[in-house]
């Protein structure tokens, strides 16, 4: 019975300190790309928000975001840790679409997790 109270206890615990925030309540947040806005008028701009999830032993990520759609790669500079205590990067970058309208989707390589984020070039 001790022990099955003790266990209790400890799970107990577990659950409020994740709950205040002291344990691993973001260790779950998934890497994510999200480009805002998703409709573009040709020309327009875009801003692209990753965060990646990083993994042990990880090297570095690619520094730009490239995609059909884009009038050039978009340049991502780190702006920290996405809230997460430092077991994830957040990455920003601002870059122009194309001329062409259509349906595109972006992705990027969060070390071996690909996120991808679709956007739409309008007249």
């Amino acid at each position: 019975m001790k022990i099955r109270s003790a266990a209790l206890c400890v799970a107990g615990a577990a659950i409020v300190s994740t709950m205040v925030g002291a344990g691993q309540a973001n260790a779950t947040r998934p890497s994510s790309l999200v480009l805002s806005p998703n409709t573009v008028v040709a020309g327009g701009t875009v801003t692209a928000d990753l965060y990646c999830l990083r993994p042990s032993g990880a090297g570095e990520l690619a520094k730009t975001l490239a995609a059909d759609g884009l009038a050039a790669p978009i340049p991502l500079r780190v702006v920290g840790d996405g809230g997460t205590g430092g077991i994830g990067v957040a990455l920003r970058g601002d870059g122009s679409v194309g001329t062409v309208p259509g349906r595109y989707t972006a992705s990027y390589d969060c070390w071996g997790w690909i996120v991808r984020a679709e956007f739409t070039v309008t007249n």
